[in-house]
């Protein structure tokens, strides 16, 4: 039987990077300088099928109603508290808190009382430009 490394297939490592991924979240927010309003994103990994963001909405931010049209949005909340709009109803979230979001849903984020941190995974792979259609 001959096996191959990953690295010698032709078109198999498709990613950015292109080495597998370890992020301590405690050490990256405790790092990472916030803007004063708005949302701090940061895009960790991604290739063709999949982006991961790692975020925090900034105490007092609201993203803004919105769906998009290509891709499903996981948002995984890590920190902090805030609301997400879900199905036309504005939702608490917490830490361990999870929202499956489809293609062509509306739904938005706000951190009013305290910063929100959060994972967005997107899949596919948002496009170039962005797929977001603001309500």
């Amino acid at each position: 039987m001959t096996t191959c490394a990953p690295e010698t297939l032709k078109g198999l490592i498709d990613s950015t990077p292109n080495v597998a991924v370890l992020i301590n979240l405690i050490d990256y927010y405790t790092q990472r300088a916030l803007p004063e309003k708005g949302v701090d994103s940061e895009v960790v990994y991604e290739c063709p099928r999949t982006q991961l963001m790692i975020r925090t909405a900034v105490k007092g931010t609201t993203i803004g109603t919105h769906f998009h049209t290509v891709c499903d949005e996981y948002v995984i909340v890590v920190g902090g508290k805030g609301e997400i709009l879900v199905n036309g109803e504005w939702k608490p979230v917490k830490t361990g808190d999870v929202h499956v979001c489809p293609r062509g849903i509306a739904h938005d984020t706000r951190a009013l009382e305290e910063n929100l941190q959060y994972l967005s995974i997107f899949t596919p792979h948002l496009p170039a430009g962005t797929d977001i259609n603001w309500l």
